[in-house]
């Protein structure tokens, strides 16, 4: 019997991306770089700042969580992450025990990250082989100005091991949340046609996840959709409250789309 050529779509899903990480902490700031390489040879470049203080060791972890995170994004199913930090990989292949509390917590994180991958390999090379993820780091860590306009930028606000959860919101009685909910989870929609039709066109930048809402964001990570009670809460908590910043309505926004929350008219009410 003639053996059938595997469909090409199924060969790509089963192909290896390669992924290399590095984090750098010095006295003017901490940044990760990540280099991310798809089957076909593309290659998605990085750069993470860090707004909070970290070690080298909380640097390079940091590295690795966001790399594995927009690894996902981007559809790798099987990932061969490549890290020049010893710590980093002997903790995770479990040569290393991690005795310290944070890095037992970014120890945890990364192993759930890494089980949601079909396959999933952390292995440890020379600096020397990670000079594009290194250079990525260093720039990230003193400023953006230099780099490169093809280089994706992110700004992380707090620590990845931080429980991001602010509040536990609920979904309101007839919000902006409960049509888009209704239709892309029973297929409901308002009797009027342009209505519908404006519910439709919304829910196409929007998915449902755990029956939770969530707003898609461009590379990056899913958004929670929240109800007014909650957006009335958080731009007050992020200016004012006891991690507050007393920021511009901009940076409010920022710090809050960062910590993984979304809503319609989120700049208007940061200015209130």
């Amino acid at each position: 019997m003639q053996k059938r050529d595997r469909n090409p779509v199924d060969q790509a899903k089963d192909e290896v991306w390669k992924m290399f990480t590095d984090g750098a902490s010095n006295d003017e700031g901490a940044g990760a770089g990540q280099k991310i390489t798809n089957p076909e040879g593309q290659h998605f470049t990085y750069a993470l700042r860090l707004e909070f203080k970290s070690t080298n060791n909380e640097a390079e972890y940091e590295a690795l969580l966001a790399g594995l995170r927009i690894a996902k994004k981007l559809g790798a199913r099987h990932l061969e992450a490549h890290v020049d930090s010893m710590l980093v990989a002997n903790q995770i292949g479990g040569s290393y025990d991690a005795k310290d509390d944070k890095m037992a917590s970014y120890l945890a994180q990364a192993k759930t990250l890494m089980a949601t991958f079909a396959t999933c390999k952390v292995k440890h090379i020379k600096r020397s082989e990670n000079k594009q993820a290194y250079a990525l780091s260093k720039l990230a860590a003193v400023g953006f100005e230099h780099l490169a306009k093809d280089v994706r930028i992110e700004v992380l606000a707090t620590p990845s091991i931080m429980n991001k959860e602010i509040l536990v919101c609920s979904e309101a009685e007839n919000s902006w949340i409960t049509p888009i909910i209704n239709y892309l989870a029973r297929g409901i929609l308002p009797e009027k046609k342009a209505e519908a039709r404006k519910i439709r066109r919304k829910a196409l930048n929007y998915t449902i996840q755990e029956d939770i809402l969530y707003r898609r964001s461009y590379l990056g990570p899913l958004l929670k959709c929240v109800d007014p009670q909650a957006a009335n809460y958080l731009p007050r908590e992020i200016h004012e409250g006891i991690c507050g910043v007393h920021a511009g309505p901009r940076m409010v926004v920022a710090k809050i789309m960062n910590t993984g929350y979304y809503w319609p008219g989120m700049h208007v009410d940061a200015e209130k």
